[in-house]
């Protein structure tokens, strides 16, 4: 290997920083799943809520709305929470 590409090797490895730590690279993707399990319940209230509307059975229609909005505030308050 000539003396130049050793030296841009070491210049890359340089400027990518040292790697970080397993802890920080997981949170991230602990997040992401979160999240999508929470959109995941937010799309099974809406089609349960729209079927029930549908279906003229007002209390469950209400019981999965009111669910809904209680999952949209604890992912608002959880977005908070992060920032």
């Amino acid at each position: 290997m000539t003396r130049e590409r050793a030296a841009s090797r070491r210049t890359a490895a340089e400027h990518s920083g040292p790697r970080r730590a397993r802890y920080h690279r997981e949170v991230p993707v602990a997040i992401g799943v979160f999240v999508g399990v929470l959109l995941s319940l937010q799309v099974f209230l809406l089609t349960v809520g729209l079927d029930a509307l549908l279906a003229d059975d007002d209390g469950l229609a209400w019981v999965t709305a009111a669910l809904s909005v209680l999952v949209a505030g604890g992912a608002a308050g959880f977005y908070r929470y992060l920032r």
